[in-house]
């Protein structure tokens, strides 16, 4: 039996295009400055931990089209963003021959941090320009080929700054293995 997660493969590199919506009615973001999406763009990498774990690090570039009240609703903010989480995901089973459906699609969970440097404009009100949120959440990656599978996540984050707003953050992209498993389908 393979120790290999179903995709996430000993070294793997993603590349995703996500949405950051701080308006939904489940969220009670009262410094909403209006109901615009942001959005980022991410690179990460998976590193094998375990054969149910990958650690997920990585650097994006974005912008927050939503700041809180404090700006004007046509104000936004680009940001740079280092990124890194733990993902717990299934096993691959190397050894059933009846499984392909099984190893087809790749469900996962996943928690981190993300750390956003925003521009300078939010040390002109006096607010600091790093921004952490916490995020949990999941998603899945349905295998393409032996190399190359789709992904979608989804991840509710909550901001740790003066602000203190949640927002929902989908990703989509693709997600490349860049060493193939030895004996791994």
């Amino acid at each position: 039996m393979s120790l290999q997660a179903q995709f996430f493969g000993r070294k793997s590199i993603g590349v995703h295009q996500g949405i950051m919506l701080f308006n939904e009615s489940a969220l009670n973001n009262k410094t909403n400055a209006n109901r615009k999406a942001s959005w980022v763009t991410e690179v990460d990498r998976n590193a094998y931990i375990s054969k149910y774990a990958s650690f997920n690090y990585g650097l994006g570039l974005g912008n927050y089209k939503n700041p809180d009240k404090r700006f004007e609703p046509y104000q936004s903010s680009n940001f740079f963003r280092v990124k890194f989480a733990l993902q717990i995901h299934f096993p691959n089973i190397g050894d059933c021959k009846d499984c392909e459906n099984v190893r087809r699609v790749n469900p996962y969970f996943i928690i981190g941090y993300n750390f956003d440097l925003l521009s300078s404009n939010f040390k002109a009100i006096g607010n600091n320009r790093v921004n952490a949120n916490l995020k949990i959440g999941g998603g899945l990656v349905v295998k393409l080929n032996n190399n190359l599978g789709l992904q979608y996540g989804l991840t509710l984050n909550q901001r740790i700054n003066e602000d203190y707003r949640t927002f929902f953050q989908h990703n989509v992209g693709l997600i490349v293995r860049l060493m193939p498993d030895e004996g791994n389908p």
